[in-house]
């Protein structure tokens, strides 16, 4: 393997790592470094993570050093969701493991949020939680257990966006490799049957991402000692301080979540990524409610009663429907979707008019009962247009999320109903070409 000219930090920097020419180092790590490349054949910048040389072969850092790079070179390709890192490729040369990796330029780790006097808004720490919620559900229903979600472990890129990073320790179902044996990941954010060796299931790592939430919340770990021994005691054993005598601000609703999922009996918390998400969701909703709201629960449902869109739905169904609905006012020019941006929301216009705009041109508009959000029904697809208020609008829109708690009932009348105005809608614009 090639060596670069300069040295960082009296260490040799390889100017090549496989095909990869190598740019500059931009990370360090207890297991290898990571470095900086360009791939010219699609075009994109790229992280390339060389595992560090292990003197003795045979020893214990090396086998587990090969077996992380082998957890994380079985997942290449396997995973697509656009709050998990993607693995592009992996490879080894000169006996040196490496995998390469998406560069998210200026990203950062949760770790920075995580302390007293840097913490987020409550609002931003739901949004987070959810997507990493939501990725977690889409790994489990692969087969695959993280083992060490913790702050470090979650990248927020420039825009917010989240990506959960590093599966060297994860655990594969049906693989045809042993795991790696052992107390493995961070003790602060283990689960109990993580720290007693136990088998483990998805819902060990809803309990890391709810320590992480704790800690996201408060600044503060949910279990702190100075002896490793004292710290995996408390993890078993003890309760910890209840977030409201730490933060006064953060709602009853989302302290019992962040219990829930930091329950001692893993039968106890969420049964899954996707039913923590729908919770999270639920509470974010009532944080962000509008204040001044004229409109009681009668009046909005005979206001839906008389769209369009809403002509087939039983009474029972648009009450159902409305429990997971947010309704929202815009003024006019404001956006309601942004181009390019992740969304899982289905939308109704209400009232007033909307404007469509791709790559800043004008391409349609929208009247009351129109519908909109179809990217929703893919997971990961991003919105290909930006809508916005063209007179003040009112909108209802509810979460794919919260649509997969309803009854199956009212699941497939929106869905049927929204697909055939989708279908009318394509219908239309083809006749005007």
């Amino acid at each position: 393997m090639p060596l670069a000219a300069n040295n960082l930090k009296g260490r040799s920097v390889p100017a090549k790592v496989g095909k990869y020419e190598i740019l500059q180092e931009i990370g360090q790590g207890t297991t290898g470094d990571v470095y900086l490349s360009h791939d010219p054949y699609y075009g994109r910048d790229v992280a390339v993570k060389l595992y560090h040389a292990q003197p003795d072969a045979n020893s214990q850092a090396a086998k587990v050093a090969r077996k992380m790079f082998f957890n994380e070179a079985h997942i290449v390709g396997k995973l697509q969701h656009p709050n998990i890192l993607p693995i592009f490729d992996a490879g080894e040369e000169d006996g040196r493991y490496y995998v390469v990796m998406e560069h998210v330029r200026g990203a950062r780790t949760l770790a920075a949020y995580c302390k007293p006097d840097h913490l987020l808004r409550v609002e931003d720490v739901i949004e987070i939680v959810y997507k990493c919620a939501r990725a977690l559900h889409y790994a489990h229903g692969r087969g695959l257990i993280h083992r060490d979600i913790k702050p470090s472990n979650v990248m927020l890129t420039p825009d917010n966006d989240v990506r959960i990073i590093d599966f060297g320790i994860a655990l594969l179902k049906d693989a045809d490799m042993s795991a790696i044996q052992g107390i493995a990941g961070s003790p602060s954010y283990m689960s109990p049957e993580q720290v007693q060796s136990q088998d483990l299931t998805r819902a060990s790592d809803i309990y890391s991402l709810g320590a992480v939430t704790y800690e996201m919340l408060t600044g503060f770990r949910p279990f702190r000692a100075k002896v490793l021994a004292k710290l995996l005691n408390n993890i078993v054993f003890a309760t910890p301080a209840p977030i409201h005598t730490l933060r006064a601000d953060v709602p009853e609703e989302l302290e019992e979540i962040v219990a829930r999922t930091m329950h001692k009996e893993p039968a106890q918390r969420y049964g899954s990524g996707a039913e923590m998400a729908a919770e999270l969701t639920r509470v974010y909703q009532d944080i962000t409610k509008q204040q001044h709201d004229d409109l009681d629960a009668t009046e909005r449902l005979s206001i839906l009663r008389k769209l369009s869109f809403f002509h087939d739905f039983s009474h029972t169904e648009i009450q159902e429907l409305m429990t997971a609905a947010e309704w929202r006012e815009y003024m006019p020019g404001q956006e309601i979707v942004r181009e390019g941006e992740l969304d899982d929301r289905f939308y109704v216009v209400v009232s007033g008019e909307c404007v469509v705009q791709s790559n800043g041109i004008e391409v349609g508009q929208m009247e009351t009962g129109s519908c909109f959000g179809e990217a929703s029904y893919v997971s990961g697809v991003k919105r290909t247009a930006t809508i916005s208020a063209k007179d003040p609008v009112t909108v209802v829109s509810v979460s794919a999320t919260l649509l997969e708690q309803l009854s199956t009932e009212c699941q497939l009348r929106f869905t049927k109903v929204f697909l055939r105005e989708l279908i009318s809608r394509l219908q239309g614009a083809n006749a005007s070409d």
